[in-house]
């Protein structure tokens, strides 16, 4: 009887990926990510050590270091008993309110005319005297408020006769830079879908709005410098600046190298933006991201450095 052969049976040949199109592995950790992760990690000592200088300094402020009445620096231990009046509002005849300041105290006609003009504070009164004041300017048409004599180690937050902070704005301004990450996420994760117009967008979004975090912060900087006028328990001088008080000190040190971090970083924005732009959405792939990667590693961190800044300086 004849055995029927068995059929050859087929040899499996593996599938082979076309050379040009074989998924590119991206490795956990590269040069790249290294040496990005040691740059941040100098970044977070050197906040480390200016945020633990500026909570030592605090810690260490006198007791009757600010008041509601005088100056930063004004020794204040045999002036716990005056009052003051401060002036919100001149009214409708400012010349004379001028003329009233100047009689019931020793200031000359031209210092009388800025504390009208400037919404100021009169001070160094008596309790007496500080209610009279208060009344002859009230029935002068002016809008007048006796303040009591306060002393703090520290501005309060939203104290406007000691911290010229505005806190409202820079919630604000917060909230855009917190808005600009969240952006610079969904820029990484469109690139690495390919999504490459969708995620050059994103960066222009990114960096848009951290220009627009500088603005305001620029804009800050001048009306406490130059554009507005606030009462000496905030500056003798009526602008808040660096040499005022260990506040303003503290304050711009701070905020200024922050506001230099992000300056860089929207900067590197900007390069990454225009590269993918100007190269036809070709610069950064699926598999070629990783420059997006390490500037929003930079991105997050400044945003959280913020973060804790505005909690210890504006906040607490």
């Amino acid at each position: 009887m004849a055995h029927t052969a068995a059929p050859p049976t087929a040899t499996h040949v593996p599938h082979v990926t076309p050379a040009g199109h074989r998924p590119v592995q991206h490795p956990p950790v590269t040069p790249g990510k290294v040496a990005m992760w040691l740059f941040l990690a100098t970044e977070i000592m050197f906040f480390t050590g200016l945020i633990g200088s500026y909570i030592v300094l605090r810690a260490g402020s006198p007791a009757l270091a600010f008041s509601n009445l005088y100056s930063p620096n004004t020794p204040l231990e045999d002036l716990k008993k005056t009052q003051g009046v401060f002036i919100e509002d001149v009214g409708s005849d400012p010349a004379r309110v001028a003329a009233i300041i100047k009689s019931a105290t020793d200031l000359n006609e031209e210092q009388a005319h800025d504390l009208a003009h400037n919404h100021n504070i009169v001070s160094r009164l008596t309790p007496e005297k500080a209610e009279k004041l208060h009344k002859e300017l009230e029935a002068a048409g002016a809008k007048t408020e006796v303040e009591h004599f306060k002393a703090y180690s520290w501005p309060k937050p939203y104290d406007h006769l000691t911290n010229p902070l505005s806190i409202d704005l820079t919630a604000v301004n917060t909230f855009f830079l917190i808005c600009s990450s969240v952006a610079m996420v969904l820029a990484l994760s469109a690139f690495q879908r390919d999504e490459r117009k969708k995620g050059t967008v994103y960066l222009l979004a990114t960096t848009l709005i951290g220009a627009l975090f500088v603005s305001i912060q620029v804009y800050e900087y001048y009306q406490l410098m130059v554009g507005h006028h606030y009462p000496p328990g905030i500056s003798a001088t009526g602008h808040f600046r660096p040499n005022v008080s260990l506040f303003g000190s503290c304050f711009f040190t701070m905020t200024g190298f922050h506001g230099a971090h992000v300056t860089g970083g929207v900067i590197a924005l900007a390069c990454l933006t225009l590269n993918s732009t100007f190269s036809g959405f070709k610069a950064y792939t699926k598999d070629h991201y990783s420059p997006v990667e390490l500037i929003g590693l930079y991105w997050h961190f400044v945003d959280l450095v913020w973060i804790i800044l505005f909690t210890i300086v504006y906040l607490v």
